[in-house]
């Protein structure tokens, strides 16, 4: 089993962000390895590189599965995607005045 297969199990047993640290041991534990700082080192750079995980912030890590999923392309409005929407062109006629 690959270190970051084994990660994202771990967090999915979980079912809620966990430090990087407690995140780290318990996948070394799983995969039956010693921990030794190269080791822990490539697996973290591993994590950081796989787009099924997410940092949280205060060193916590968690699964993107877990956000909701942004709408898609046709039932995103102008104003979700960065733009305007029919409103904010109405405003705008408006104050040219």
């Amino acid at each position: 089993m690959r270190a970051t297969d084994a990660a994202y199990t771990v967090l999915k047993e979980q079912g809620q962000p966990m430090d990087v640290q407690d995140l780290l041991d318990e996948t070394l534990l799983r995969l039956g390895i010693d921990r030794e700082p190269k080791v822990a080192a490539r697996i973290y750079t591993d994590i950081n590189l796989d787009s099924r995980f997410q940092y949280r912030g205060g060193s916590m890590w968690g699964l993107k599965d877990w956000q909701p999923r942004a709408p898609g392309r046709h039932g995103a409005t102008g104003r979700d995607r960065g733009g305007y929407d029919d409103d904010d062109a109405e405003d705008l006629e408006e104050d040219d005045g």
